[in-house]
């Protein structure tokens, strides 16, 4: 409930301070006196968003306190809070919003917090109703949560029930797709890994192999060319397999020219000769078995050639740029190899898991739809009777149902208010004017259930648009309403306004002349005041004594109101 109310500097209020009580308090006062200044003000301390143009003609700072006491049932939406901010022991809960030309700020127990903290906690403690409110009786899932609240406790039972299987659907349904994706990417990532995986045993893989298996083909390459070379060039000494070669020659030249030496040197010339020749042919003997022997080199050449493909070829197939690129990828498709077998397990029970959770929530939902099929019954007779109270008695009120055949959290239908009025029929807002939408609106806030009503409710000059009977009726059921929670009523209807248990007078006056005109003032009144400003209200006059007569009759008769 709303206790007190200080603002400043708002609309065409300097400042005003209010303290109310529970019932029904009416706010009266000619038009441009400052009572939206007032409803402007409310609207800050409900959460709403607040522009500069809220603020008083050259004031640079403006806005509005108020103090709440707040019920243990409506704590609730606090308790996520950090503990400062919630309603102390007694349930008391303070709230400034300061507004400057560019910028606002909100505190709530004196510590500053952002607007949609303070909004998503305090939306429900007040709410306020304009002549335009009826608008909500479009929302759907507004509607639907109207008659929600008017189902059983078992209904309402197993609507929890439904949105706790349905997240838990979903939830099966994230990780089924999830897990689906993920065996897909694993499948399509490490297609080639029984291959790969075998291949690694075999290559044996680790940082800087292919440049320390590149570097031994360089020396083996070099060692065989070697080789060759020598071979060559020992082929051209001793002749091979099929030539004559050098020493062979070199013999064969000395065998002619022996006897043109001297007689006495040929002897040892000779002997020279053949052993010279003889330890030629056994150096070329002994090179060519080194050069034989090292034909072992193109065998590792070969061995080393298919290390180094085996590898290039492991990094082609993982499509990494190196060893160990290759090593994490080998882990990674070790585990994801692994997890992939057994996560087969997990896909089936998911899979039962969601089937058998959406069948519950299925079945869940169908029990919803009879529950709330009664609940819509039962508020249709309640609000037509209501109706009927308000002069609307040749309108039919329906909620009708639609199957939305798919399943959401809330159900499997949604609802649709309709009015029904002679040949007449269809959505409330095709057939109902601006005044039957609010008598409309406050036939359903009376049906619902106490735990609908926030506890304090504001109405912003509701009864705009009826008159007469209807403004009288209108204005009793405003009043009944307000024994069930705290109503501030802006009115310009003078049978209304003397229902109220209080009043509170916004006029402008000029304290230096006593003459009406100058700052808007805000006060509550009583008495012959009252009686005045309600004899105004009805005339246009305070001083007939005409509507005095009348105001104090009506004043007197909402005494009988209950």
């Amino acid at each position: 409930m709303l206790r007190d109310l200080t603002l400043w500097n708002v609309g065409g209020i300097r400042r005003a301070e209010l303290s109310f009580g529970p019932g029904l308090t009416v706010i009266t006062g000619e038009s441009g006196a400052g009572k939206s200044s007032v409803v402007r003000a409310l609207e800050l301390v409900a959460g709403k968003r607040g522009a500069g143009q809220l603020l008083r003609a050259g004031e640079e700072e403006g806005g509005a306190e108020a103090r709440f006491l707040v019920a243990e049932e409506h704590r609730s939406p606090f308790l996520e809070l950090d503990e400062a901010l919630r309603p102390d022991g007694e349930g008391e809960l303070l709230v400034r919003r300061v507004l400057r030309e560019n910028r606002s700020r909100v505190s709530l127990q004196g510590v500053q917090i952002p607007l949609a903290t303070y909004a998503l906690a305090a939306g429900g403690l007040i709410h306020i109703q304009s002549q335009f409110a009826q608008m909500e009786l479009l929302d759907e899932a507004r509607q639907l949560a109207m008659v929600d609240s008017c189902t059983s406790v078992a209904v309402q039972n197993s609507a929890a029930e439904l949105r706790r299987v349905f997240e838990r659907a979903q939830a099966s349904d994230r990780e089924l797709r999830a897990m689906t994706a993920r065996r897909t990417e694993v499948e399509r990532r490490y297609v080639n890994a029984g291959e790969v995986l075998s291949l690694v045993r075999r290559v044996g893989p680790e940082p800087g192999l292919e440049s320390r298996l590149e570097g031994e083909l360089s020396e083996l390459n070099r060692r065989i060319a070697q080789r060759e070379k020598a071979r060559i060039n020992l082929d051209r000494l001793d002749g091979g397999l099929s030539e004559q070669g050098l020493l062979n020659g070199v013999r064969g030249a000395f065998d002619s020219l022996q006897d043109i030496l001297p007689e006495e040197q040929r002897p040892e010339t000779m002997r020279a000769v053949g052993e010279g020749l003889r330890l030629l042919e056994e150096a070329v003997e002994t090179a060519r078995e080194s050069v034989e022997t090292g034909d072992g080199d193109t065998q590792e050449r070969d061995r080393v050639e298919a290390h180094l493909g085996a590898l290039r070829r492991l990094r082609r197939l993982s499509g990494t740029a190196d060893e160990e690129g290759l090593l994490a990828w080998c882990r990674d498709a070790g585990e994801s190899l692994e997890w992939l077998e057994k996560s087969y397990h997990r896909l089936e029970e998911l899979t039962r898991e969601s089937h058998g959770l959406r069948k519950q929530a299925n079945v869940l939902a169908m029990e919803l739809r009879r529950g709330r099929k009664e609940a819509a019954s039962a508020l249709e007779s309640r609000v037509n009777a209501l109706l009927a109270d308000l002069a609307m008695g040749e309108n039919t009120f329906e909620v009708c149902f639609r199957d939305l055949n798919k399943l959401r959290r809330s159900g499997a239908d949604e609802v649709e208010f309709t009015l029904r009025s002679g040949q007449r029929a269809g959505r409330v807002d095709k057939v109902a004017s601006g005044g039957e939408l609010s008598r409309l609106l406050l036939a359903l806030q009376l049906s619902l259930s106490d735990e609908w009503l926030p506890p304090t409710l504001v109405f912003d000059e509701v009864e705009a648009g009826l008159g007469g009977k209807a403004a009288v009726l209108a204005g009793r059921k405003l009043k009944e309403l307000s024994r069930r929670c705290q109503v501030l009523l802006v009115t310009h209807e003078a049978s209304i306004a003397a229902l109220g248990d209080a009043h509170i007078l916004i006029q402008r006056f000029d304290a230096r002349s006593g003459l009406p005109g100058g700052e808007s003032q805000v006060r509550f009144i009583d008495g012959e005041e009252r009686v005045r400003e309600i004899a105004r209200m009805l005339s246009g006059s305070p001083d007939l004594e005409e509507a005095q007569k009348h105001a104090r009759t009506l004043l007197e008769a909402q005494r009988q109101v209950v």
